[in-house]
Order: structure tokens, then sequence, then C-alpha cells
């Protein structure tokens, strides 16, 4: 069973969960979205990423695959995301 690594940090005012607010309340999101993937957030990370837009979201989502470690995740996953159903049928 394969674990996303998320910081058991709750406190939203110190830590990367901290940076990942202060760029909320500052309106970067980008910033925001890739400081979360970094701290292991992925799920925050993807929903704030999704929330700036489809450019941001694909960058994020892209950075998130490239950093797997697990290769069903990175081509199988991956081709779903995109719908190319042919590099999995090969």
């Amino acid at each position: 069973m394969v674990q996303e690594t998320i910081s058991r940090n709750t406190n939203w005012d110190e830590g990367a969960e901290g940076i990942i607010k202060q760029n909320l309340l500052l309106g970067e999101r980008g910033w925001a979205a890739r400081v979360a993937l970094k701290a292991g957030r992925t799920t925050e990370a993807l929903l704030i990423a999704e929330s700036g837009g489809k450019e941001l979201f694909d960058e994020i989502k892209a950075e998130y695959f490239s950093l797997h470690k697990d290769n069903f995740v990175k081509e199988v996953i991956q081709a779903i995301t995109k719908n190319d159903f042919e590099s999995i049928i090969e």
C-alpha cells in the first residue's frame, strides 16, 4: 500500500502549511500549489491548482507525475488523465 506523504502539522500558521496559507492569502495560487506539492500535500496542491485555471492545474499535475516513484501511476494513471489510451495498450 502506497501512502501519500502528508505533513502531520495541523497548525496552518507554521511550517510548509503556514507558507501555503500565506501564499493563498496573497492570491499566489501557483506558489501555494507548488509548496503544497513539495510538502507532500498532493490533494491540496491539485485542488489549489485547479482553482487557478487549466494552465496551473496542468503544470502541477505534470510535476506530480514527474515526482511520483510508482511506475503504474507515472505511466497508466497519467495516460488516463490525458485520455491517451493508445499508450496504455502499447
